[in-house]
């Protein structure tokens, strides 16, 4: 009789972790709509963006669980002001960016941290790759970040998206770069 709307998916582990669901609800993307048919270099992400992503990132990574569930409001709002971007460019934006992956480096090594993190970046990943609108960029986005298109593809294909993550966290070219 009535629509109601399907209820957020939860994972079973962070249902009890107010700080695994707090970073979840911060790094939420929603369609990119209107950017559907622009080629990578003109999706969005202007150096206000990136700014938003450096704090956001590096507030999660240098704070404690406790200190961040006290600023869980302000890292909402953050993620606010970056819910336009597309998945790839908040994950280039990023890995371009010598002290960001250094960051999520600690990010990786607190599972909360990382949970949280995954949880509100996979749903976006999914979400574009079922539209067919994340395999377009995938050269571009290597391009951009100097990584062999054949390593990150493997990814794409299986949507392992936290794999893709981590081997960008650890790939040893993004480590070397100054």
């Amino acid at each position: 009789m009535f629509n109601t709307p399907e209820p957020p998916y939860i994972c079973i582990e962070e249902m009890n972790s107010p700080l695994g669901f707090a970073l979840a609800s911060i790094i939420k993307f929603p369609p990119p709509g209107n950017q559907d048919d622009k080629p990578y270099s003109e999706l969005i992400c202007s150096e206000q963006d990136v700014a938003f992503i450096f704090e956001l990132i590096t507030l999660i990574a240098d704070n404690n669980k406790f200190t961040l569930l006290l600023k869980r409001g302000h890292l909402k709002q953050l993620g606010a002001q970056i819910n336009h971007l597309h998945p790839l460019k908040f994950l280039a934006a990023i890995f371009k960016n010598p002290r960001l992956r250094s960051c999520m480096n600690e990010i990786e090594n607190d599972f909360f941290k990382w949970s949280g993190f995954m949880e509100g970046l996979a749903p976006n990943l999914t979400k574009e790759a079922d539209k067919g609108k994340l395999e377009q960029y995938l050269q571009d986005f290597c391009t951009d970040l100097k990584v062999p298109t054949d390593h990150i593809k493997k990814y794409f294909q299986n949507r392992n998206w936290e794999a893709m993550v981590r081997y960008l966290v650890n790939h040893p070219f993004l480590k070397e770069e100054v």
